[in-house]
């Protein structure tokens, strides 16, 4: 639990480091590029000795790694357009329902266990999330990206799950599988780079740079969890914990407002974490 914990923490951090891009005038791009460069190589320091490009591509869990690391970058911009031609609420409730997803696919492809008391604890979960994002905010544009949001990011949960159930079995490979995640990952956004024919900046490197070390204990942290807890309770109750941590350090520090809706939708997500840990 305490894995899970420090995972929540450091994707609110992310969360965060993105409000003040905002408010900063950071490139969004050019910072999540070099977010990606610094997340792996924190990964190859951090990691086990040995990682070599032969070891990567002649492991089995390679291929899936690539086509997640062009994935990661994918679904970045389409998180970006859905909030901004949506709205924020409805980019964030996309993103955080897609939990069912990956506990649809651990259920029935991983072993984990179907009980009542699981499945109480994911029905007041999606509940949670519904009510804690609920706004009273108008939004148009098409929508066809909230669904593509809300698919893309409960298949890159599942994808990320299925790697660690099918694979990592041991440190190291782990380590090797986030190096190689996130160097695919900025291989992407620099080829975009180039075909955008935009030269980044000092401030947008070092802000991306930054980003790069809460992204990379997220991953981290996610992985050790699913080493001893199930994935069914690791993604609820992971995304329920950046929605109520979100909810919070928005009312407390940005000063959002939360209506009665809001806060009930808080007092669920808390009952469904505690049912989940004891289902």
């Amino acid at each position: 639990m305490i894995d899970l914990s420090l995972s929540i923490v450091f994707t609110i951090c992310l969360f965060l480091f993105f409000k003040e891009f905002y408010r900063r005038n950071i490139d969004n791009l050019q910072a999540i590029t070099f977010n990606y460069l610094s997340a792996g190589l924190l990964s190859l320091v951090l990691g086990h000795s040995g990682y070599t490009y032969e070891n990567v591509i002649l492991s089995n869990w390679f291929l899936p790694t690539f086509f997640l690391g062009i994935f990661f970058v994918v679904m970045f911009n389409v998180m970006a357009l859905t909030t901004q031609r949506l709205g924020v609420t409805v980019g964030s409730l996309a993103s955080k329902m897609s939990l069912i997803i990956p506990v649809i696919v651990a259920l029935l492809f991983q072993g984990d266990n179907w009980t009542l008391l699981k499945i109480l604890g994911i029905c007041i979960a999606l509940l949670s999330v519904y009510l804690t994002v609920k706004k009273e905010e108008k939004q148009s544009g098409p929508i066809y990206l909230a669904i593509i949001l809300f698919l893309g990011a409960g298949v890159l949960d599942s994808i990320l799950s299925h790697i660690q159930y099918l694979y990592l079995d041991n440190p190291q490979s782990k380590d090797y599988f986030t190096t190689t995640v996130f160097l695919v990952a900025f291989s992407v956004g620099a080829i975009l780079l180039l075909l955008k024919k935009q030269k980044p900046t000092l401030k947008n490197i070092v802000a991306g740079i930054s980003l790069g070390i809460p992204n990379y204990f997220s991953i981290f942290f996610v992985l050790r969890s699913l080493e001893s807890m199930e994935s069914s309770i690791v993604f609820p109750i992971l995304n329920i914990g950046i929605v109520i941590l979100s909810a919070l350090i928005g009312w407390g520090y940005y000063k959002e407002h939360l209506s009665k809706l809001n806060w009930l939708g808080v007092i669920l997500a808390i009952s469904s974490i505690y049912i989940l840990i004891y289902a």
